[in-house]
């Protein structure tokens, strides 16, 4: 065997020693970490929920409720996994979470970034009395019609009538001109006549058949 081979396989080389430091470093506080990200994600689920059923009470729309979750859940997970690198002794990681935080505040004080420009359009449009989830629109650069499935932080969720969702940035909806078609209530009401009749139907068909 060469020399060569020898120092590849040779367990005290500073490159195995350094792994093996590593492992030692981490073995010892797995337990404790794996307990704090299970907890923290049951405590995040907890918050998101109740600041759903928070928001639903209060009356906030859909959509709204829908953008602010969306931002609040990536504010906690930002934390956990910042609280998590904390007790791994992984600092220089959280320095870069740091500095991509101050980031993110810098782009929006100078509203430059995609990322901000599509959560500053998510919120203007949640709040739009003509814009909400359940209401039929036509929306987008290469105009798209269906109903609003869905809103949050960077997209809304369109469903057309042949059943394909479309997945559209907040930006590129609120700087183009939408159409509003028929409103949530108008939909449901149409719905529910669409039910009642089909009943009517059902009913007038087996009464046919029983006279017969």
């Amino acid at each position: 065997m060469t020399v060569s081979a020898m120092n590849l396989i040779d367990l005290s080389s500073p490159f195995t020693d350094h792994i093996l430091d590593g492992i030692n470093h981490l073995v010892p506080r797995l337990p404790g970490v794996l307990f704090d990200l299970l907890l923290g994600i049951i405590v995040i689920r907890v918050m998101v929920r109740l600041s759903k059923l928070v928001m639903k009470w209060v009356r906030v729309p859909a959509g709204l409720r829908g953008v602010i979750n969306s931002i609040f859940e990536s504010f906690l997970w930002v934390l956990l996994t910042i609280n998590v690198l904390s007790e791994l002794g992984y600092s220089g990681i959280i320095y870069f979470f740091s500095g991509s935080i101050a980031a993110i505040g810098i782009a929006m004080a100078a509203g430059g970034s995609t990322l901000v420009s599509d959560i500053v359009a998510g919120i203007f449009l949640a709040r739009d009395i003509d814009f909400n989830v359940g209401d039929e629109v036509i929306v987008g650069e290469t105009p798209t019609q269906g109903i609003i499935e869905r809103m949050d932080a960077r997209r809304i969720r369109l469903r057309d009538q042949d059943g394909i969702l479309h997945v559209i940035p907040n930006s590129v909806v609120e700087r183009k001109e939408w159409v509003l078609i028929k409103r949530r209530a108008e939909i449901s009401a149409l719905a529910r006549a669409a039910k009642v009749a089909k009943k009517l139907g059902a009913a007038a068909r087996e009464k046919n058949v029983r006279s017969t």
